[in-house]
This record gives structure tokens, sequence and C-alpha cells, in this order.
């Protein structure tokens, strides 16, 4: 009596987990059934994480003084992603990013660019520029994420969270070990800058990603500056950047 008593109790915990402890195979399968599955995107997607805040003013109209240089190591870039908060006093001819590589590597001084007037914003890919039709107000602050393909030479463009226009320039990995410039256009690397392409007005937590981002990712980054994908290559904290002429750090809004 006492025997088979014992023997009951032992059977139920082994039914129930009682007093047992979980092996390492089965606890994965156990949280995913509680939260519903793993996530069908895992595998392109990054986790959103709080996000540096940066914020930098570009005050001059027309000079060739005022810029900031990035000094992460850029690799070759087959997909890759810029996202920021843009904002540009004037209508005129404003580059944003001038990537230049080496003289006798492929397309030197044009590898890959953004710039954008009142009616139109331009990306140059592979030593090929394309505009696209696309009004940008002058002291409206826009996020901006651009989405480049060098399989296809494709971008895509998205305004507050939403694709606005697919620009196609030319194919071709985008050659690393490069100059990285915010605020002027590079005609030879690091310099060859004109007045008339400089960039005036605000730019807020830029960045860059060795991947095409999702649009939900996109999305949510508009929604909530404060939150990104964590696997970025860089952002403009200083340890990252030099700072040149009147461009001037300021102090971000607190998240």
């Amino acid at each position: 009596m006492q025997t088979s008593f014992i023997i009951t109790i032992v059977a139920s915990m082994a039914v129930f987990g009682m007093g047992c402890s979980t092996s390492d195979e089965t606890r994965p399968q156990m949280y995913e059934e509680l939260v519903g599955g793993t996530d069908s995107k895992e595998t392109s997607s990054a986790a959103m994480g709080a996000c540096p805040q940066t914020s930098y003013l570009f005050p001059n109209i027309e000079q060739t003084t005022n810029y900031i240089r990035v000094t992460t190591p850029i690799p070759d870039l087959d997909e890759f992603t810029v996202c920021g908060l843009f904002k540009r006093f004037t209508n005129g001819y404003d580059f944003w990013v001038s990537y230049a590589t080496m003289p006798g590597t492929s397309n030197n001084h044009n590898e890959y660019g953004i710039a954008d007037s009142s009616d139109y914003i331009e990306i140059s890919m592979n030593g090929y520029y394309l505009s696209e039709s696309l009004k940008l107000t002058a002291n409206t602050e826009y996020h901006i994420c651009v989405t480049n393909f060098a399989s296809d030479g494709r971008s895509n463009v998205y305004i507050n969270g939403d694709m606005a226009v697919v620009v196609t320039t030319r194919s071709g990995t985008i050659d690393g070990a490069g100059s990285f410039i915010i605020g002027q256009d590079q005609d030879k690397i690091g310099g060859g800058f004109q007045s008339h392409q400089s960039f005036q007005g605000t730019l807020r937590n830029f960045m860059l990603w060795r991947r095409a981002l999702e649009e939900e990712e996109i999305e949510e980054m508009y929604q909530n500056r404060c939150v990104c994908p964590q696997d970025y290559l860089f952002t403009l904290e200083r340890e990252n950047i030099e700072i040149f002429g009147g461009a001037t750090a300021v102090w971000p809004a607190e998240c």
C-alpha cells in the first residue's frame, strides 16, 4: 500500500514537471509557445533599442568650410540604409551626403551622394546621378531614410515613414575606405567643395546601416525618434566624427 502510494506521487511529478528541471532543449520551445512563436523577419531585422541622440547646425549660406567628416571606417557596401531628420533653411541645391573614394578606384568622388532642391531629390551611386521629383519645403523638418541596393542601383526614398520615390542609378558595389562627408559635395576625396552645393540647416540622428531596413523599422523610427535598429554601422556621436568650420553640435532633446 505504501509502495503503491509513492509510485503514484512520483508519476504525477513526472507528468506535471513538479520538482524536475526543464532541459535546455525544451526551454526555447516553451518560450515560443508562450509569446506566440518566433519573428519570421528575425534574419533581416534587428532589435529596436535606445537610439543615440545627435543634433547639428549648419548655419551659413554658400560656404565651403562647414561640414562633418565621419571617422568610422567604411567597408564595401552592397546594401545599406541612411536615415536622419533633415531641415534645410533655403530652397537652394543642398548636399547632405557625399562619399568619395581614392583616385584610381571605380568612381572616385561620386561613389555615393544625396542632394536636394525645392523640387527634387538627387541620388548618386557609382558615379551616376539621377534626380526624381520630390517637394521638400524649406524650414520644415523631414524624417528621411534612403535604402540602397548596389546590385541594381536602386535607392528607395522614405519621407516621414512612407515610401516616396524610387531612384535608379548604376549598379555595382560601393567601394570602402573612402571619405564620408556631411554638408558638402566632394569633387575630390576630402575636398573640392563648391559653395552653392553646401547644406544650410539642421541634421538630427543621422545613421548608417549595412543593410536595407524594413519598412516597419523605418515607420517605427519616424513615430519614435528615441528608438532605432541596433545593428547600425555608425551614428554622428562625437567619437565617430570631426567637425569643421561653423558646423556646430547642439544639445538634442532628451528621450
